[in-house]
């Protein structure tokens, strides 16, 4: 039961998708506290919710060793209920760092799987979003793990984009095949001998536009460029509101004549649309939402983990990891 807003909007969120769904939630926390929540959200109790026990948090002044030694805290109780067949899957939006971490530990990795991946959803320009992946659970990557990520990432954009065989481009200094390291190189050269949609390089200008579905990187360019995008994100939206304030009556008039467009691209760039995103590469589905997420994106966040679910995403990578690991023998 984690969060910024934790528990009241965890608890909403988890109650209206509970209410709109049917589906049962597992509330998992210290009980008083979610239950004092449960009341607030749902007095009459209608929302098939039921509360599991966690007597230990997990807080972001932890270090590894304190996660890992809490044997019973809500992250942990969590991911072991998709492990042992309670829950279809786990969502947190409390420490990332201690839900990969347990999500690795308590679920394990997917057979040929040898780091997971964060995958980033960037909306662009049209309709859709752009897949970054990794957006930073790994600092460094060999060129096996930008494989796996390729197919990871091309199974979460057909699995919860419903995007029908995905177009997969390497991060990289140009377009052309020669550009980028000899890592990248290796990769793009095993990815075209694949069955993976791979289109080829592209570079950071085209991350917010239909060149590619999937975008592969290692997760510190990846994080990078994530927070680059959202600093520029929030200096547009900053300097546009000083520019309206500071100017004519005009200006101010213009301002509300495009409200209804500004409002529409809120709800476009608006995290809690997505609300979350699933740890690639572990067995089970678990959920990685934004610290900040309110009701919405909780209910968001639950809607991606049933999505991961019905549409057997582990599997699916599973399958695509062990025809890509084929690939690369064959290549050898």
């Amino acid at each position: 039961m984690g969060g910024d807003l934790a528990p009241l909007e965890v608890v909403q969120g988890a109650v209206d998708y509970a209410r709109d769904t049917g589906r049962k939630i597992l509330l998992v926390g210290a009980p008083d506290a979610v239950e004092a929540a449960l009341a607030h959200a749902d007095p009459s109790r209608t929302a098939p919710c039921e509360i599991v026990p966690a007597s230990e948090t997990i807080g972001f002044e932890d270090t590894i060793r304190s996660i890992r030694s809490k044997r019973d805290s809500s992250i942990r109780v969590g991911i072991r209920l998709v492990k042992d067949g309670r829950a279809a899957g786990f969502v947190s939006a409390g420490h990332t760092g201690a839900v990969m971490a347990l999500s690795k530990v308590v679920l394990g990795l997917i057979e040929g799987v040898d780091r997971p991946a964060l995958p980033a959803p960037l909306p662009r320009r049209g309709e859709g979003f752009t897949i970054l992946l990794d957006a930073g659970a790994n600092v460094d990557s060999k060129p096996e793990h930008l494989l796996q990520f390729a197919a990871m990432g091309a199974d979460y954009s057909s699995s919860i984009f419903q995007v029908e065989d995905p177009r997969v481009a390497l991060l990289s200094i140009g377009e052309e095949d020669s550009k980028g390291t000899d890592e990248l190189r290796e990769v793009a050269r095993v990815l075209s001998e694949s069955s993976i949609n791979f289109i080829g390089n592209c570079e950071g200008n085209t991350l917010f536009t239909d060149r590619a579905d999937v975008v592969v990187c290692d997760g510190f360019v990846g994080n990078v460029a994530l927070k680059v995008a959202e600093g520029l994100a929030e200096a547009i939206y900053g300097m546009i509101k000083d520019e309206v304030n500071a100017g004519s009556v005009l200006n101010l008039l213009g301002a509300l004549a495009m409200r209804p467009t500004f409002r529409s691209l809120k709800r476009r760039i608006d995290y809690a649309e997505t609300g979350g995103v699933p740890l690639l590469g572990v067995r089970g589905i678990s959920v990685v939402a934004h610290g900040r997420s309110n009701a919405k994106a909780i209910r968001s966040a639950l809607r991606v983990a049933a999505q991961a679910h019905q549409t057997a995403l582990v599997e699916k990578i599973g399958r695509e990891i062990a025809h890509l690991t084929e690939t690369r023998a064959r290549l050898s």
